[in-house]
């Protein structure tokens, strides 16, 4: 079971997931995500996936970046050589920092949505619980929206050199990559959200991410948390484990 360690600092709680430091803020850390945060719940699949799908001078951009919790694993990596997080919720932007400094690690945070439409901004749906905030007005009520500056995700990737992108965008991830030039990428990690898309967008995740040469690798998936490998000719097979 995975030590979650509730301790004080300046008369407020800190919790401890991880080795991660995360900072009590009522505003932000909500009694649904707080009790994810204490059974250890919380970015469960993708905490224990982190260090298996790195590699060596990876350079990771993260598209729905949240508290900062995943960033902050995959910054403290050896084999990272940097981390961008990209997040449209605006609220999270300033606790993300926070919590970066707090475990002092270095990551380029960006408060954004990733396209490649032509468009200088999106309209994004918040919801009390940010983990369930979106680009998407359904299936869950919104308590407001807000307009987000777009980046456009082919110059980020080709800018930055990325290697490995971690996406959790709660349904985006059903249009994000199509028509998208992935070409200096070669795994993508993406949480699937069926509830959102339904089976349609999940199949559209698979399609496209095919038709750009990545598959399915089973080996470091988890259910909804899929890891995708660009096919290689020269690929070893594994060992047989029975």
């Amino acid at each position: 079971m995975v030590e979650v360690v509730p301790i004080l600092r300046a008369a407020r709680s800190t919790y401890c997931l991880r080795d991660v430091l995360i900072p009590e803020d009522p505003a932000i850390i909500t009694p649904p995500i707080r009790h994810a945060i204490l059974s250890g719940r919380f970015e469960a699949d993708e905490a224990d996936a982190v260090p298996e799908i790195v590699r060596p001078g990876d350079v990771v951009l993260e598209i729905g970046g949240g508290i900062g919790f995943i960033s902050t694993l995959l910054a403290r990596e050896p084999a990272v050589r940097r981390v961008i997080s990209v997040e449209a919720n605006p609220d999270l932007i300033d606790y993300m920092a926070a919590l970066h400094a707090t475990n002092n690690v270095s990551v380029t945070r960006i408060n954004a949505v990733l396209t490649n439409e032509p468009v200088a901004s999106a309209n994004f749906f918040l919801r009390r619980d940010f983990w369930m905030s979106s680009l998407m007005p359904g299936p869950n009520p919104f308590v407001a929206t807000v307009e987000v500056p777009a980046r456009n995700l082919d110059i980020l990737l080709w800018a930055e050199g990325v290697t490995l992108v971690v996406c959790d965008i709660e349904g985006a991830e059903a249009f994000l990559f199509d028509g998208a030039d992935l070409s200096g990428v070669d795994r993508i990690f993406i949480e699937l959200h069926d509830h959102v898309t339904g089976l349609k967008g999940v199949q559209s995740v698979f399609r496209s991410l095919g038709d750009h040469g990545f598959a399915y690798d089973p080996r470091h998936s988890r259910g909804s948390v899929v890891l995708f490998q660009r096919v290689q000719d020269d690929e070893v097979l594994r060992p047989y484990a029975g």
